[in-house]
């Protein structure tokens, strides 16, 4: 076919591959530029799909990969998702302005193109936007207040005591064992008990459901061709996936937690809630509309985030306040769900890697044992009070947070353009907090690989800026589930301590190889210890 219109007449085809070029480099070369104009450095990006072959290759969870990047390209650098550009920022300057600061401009996590729109995904907290997640944020708070924790210390003393019982039939034989397995279904039956009212014996029945379809929450294939088509593709792939309803999560693990937590909302409307004050309980007093109770023994500078400032706490003490609306039956679950998974694993995560710290260095472990026998002399249970009366203990779990951190890092989406030092942020551009590069900088943490509790002393502390240290994020929208787990993790701890010594065996790997294509800290081949009964009254 010609172009007959023009002076001389010129195949169709001989245009269309004149302007192929021209649309190539408008659509998958030139978007490439726009970091470059912020001023920003970063590793080349490829036409199309920017710095995703890299991201494959390096995986979600390496230290080395981000230590490594802030090394080379600084405290502020980017990277491309496909064609859209990323800010990876670690100065502390900027993260407080980020996280606390100008936190009205940063409110919202970044709904990235795996976010689909789809439940129970878009109805958690953690992808809640705006007013929404301010709303939930009120209703839930409430329920990790220290009166409510208080109340939770007799169930988790119950579970710790199971977890003895199975720490024993290792102990006795001189077996090494994975004390993350067993960490894992600990938790598992605080979790259950302490936020939902449920009883679930994990620890006595490893193949549980509960624990089956846990575990298949956070077995997402890194190499999913799905995924990466939905990093390339976003506005192809997105709106396909959400009318198809797919589910990274999985269809079978939704289904199982909407009937187990439709069944306990049923229970409890029937008048079967005997005036319980957990997690779910608050979520259906939302769903009925009723009034929740924010000021039942709220108090926000109780057991403080050690990242938080001045700042922090006027900002943390404002954004509570509001009229509270009801959530939707769906609301319930989806957050019901989220948070079950969450105390699950995170916990888990910690306590288990804190063990291997303190078996790879005995002296650490006796000075918390000895900690622990004076606190609990002449007590039997691990309770509110005693967790606050041990400084130490508090200092081997936050180094251990330090080197584990439960996540990579988090991101936050510019709400309107920032200014932040001599960077200029356009709307909508997604920030990344690299917690692991932070965590291991050198310059904020000499000899990072080491366990060395001791940073955490309160002169050290003070020497430290606070935004060198974020497991649990910081600001407004920090980890609302802070307190509650650090009050497992010091029970479960204190529980197991002063009945073992917890020593290397000949498979226990050293160093722990971590596994790279996975979300969260996870040991590729798990964290195998020996236990050693102590004899009564032995440090």
């Amino acid at each position: 076919m010609d172009l007959g219109f023009l002076p001389v007449p010129i195949p169709l085809s001989w245009v269309l591959l004149a302007i192929l070029p021209v649309l190539f480099y408008l659509y998958a070369v030139r978007p490439m530029q726009a970091l470059k104009k912020m001023g920003v450095p970063g590793p080349t990006p490829l036409p199309l799909i920017g710095n995703l072959h890299q991201t494959m290759k390096a995986g979600f969870y390496n230290v080395e990969a981000q230590t490594e990047a802030i090394a080379t390209y600084g405290k502020v650098y980017g990277v491309f998702n496909g064609r859209v550009p990323v800010l990876v920022i670690s100065d502390p300057e900027m993260l407080r302005e980020i996280f606390v600061k100008q936190f009205h401009k940063f409110a919202n996590r970044a709904t990235g193109s795996l976010d689909l729109d789809v439940k129970p995904q878009n109805l958690m907290i953690s992808s809640l936007l705006d007013e929404e997640w301010k709303n939930l944020r009120r209703i839930i708070s409430p329920a990790f207040s220290g009166g409510k924790l208080k109340q939770m210390t007799e169930a988790i003393n119950s579970c710790a005591d199971l977890l003895l019982g199975n720490i024993r039939s290792f102990g006795e034989k001189g077996e090494s064992f994975d004390i993350k397995e067993l960490t894992s279904a600990f938790l598992t039956d605080v979790t259950a008990r302490t936020g939902f009212g449920l009883d679930v014996d994990s620890q006595r029945n490893p193949r549980d459901p509960f624990v089956i379809h846990l575990k298949k929450t956070f077995s997402s294939n890194f190499f999913n061709p799905l995924i990466w088509l939905m990093l390339l593709f976003p506005s192809i792939m997105k709106p396909i996936l959400e009318k198809l309803n797919y589910n990274f999560l999985g269809r079978d693990v939704i289904n199982f937690f909407y009937s187990i937590f439709e069944q306990v909302m049923e229970m409890r409307q029937n008048g079967q809630s005997r005036g319980r004050v957990d997690l779910m309980q608050l979520l259906m007093d939302a769903h009925k509309d009723d009034d929740v109770d924010n000021n039942d023994d709220v108090d926000n500078h109780d057991d403080v985030d050690l990242n938080d400032d001045v700042d922090n706490n006027d900002v943390q003490e404002t954004e509570v306040q509001g009229t509270k609306k009801p959530l939707s039956k769906d609301d319930v679950v989806a957050n019901a769900f989220l948070f079950f998974a969450a105390g699950y694993e995170n916990s888990a995560n910690t306590m288990a890697f804190t063990l291997y710290n303190l078996a790879l260095h005995q002296e650490a472990q006796d000075r918390v044992r000895q900690e622990i026998n004076q606190v609990m002399e002449d007590r039997d249970v691990v309770d509110y009070e005693v967790v606050h009366s041990m400084p130490y203990l508090d200092m081997c779990i936050n180094e251990t947070l330090r080197m584990y951190s439960s996540v990579p890092n988090c991101d936050r989406i510019a709400g309107e353009e920032v200014k932040l030092k001599w960077l200029t942020i356009p709307k909508n551009t997604k920030v990344v907090i690299p917690f692991l590069g932070i965590h291991y900088d050198p310059e904020r943490w000499p000899e990072p690989y080491k366990f060395i509790p001791e940073r955490f002393t309160k002169e050290e502390r003070e020497k430290r800026d606070p935004y060198d240290w974020l497991p649990f994020g910081v600001g407004p929208r920090n980890c609302i589930g802070m307190r509650l787990a650090l009050m497992e993790l010091k029970v479960g701890l204190a529980k197991v301590l002063m009945k073992y010594r917890f020593v290397t065996g000949p498979d226990t790997e050293i160093p722990l190889k971590i596994s790279k294509y996975t979300v969260l800290a996870t040991p590729e081949n798990g964290i195998r210890l020996r236990a050693e009964p102590l004899r009564p009254g032995s440090d």
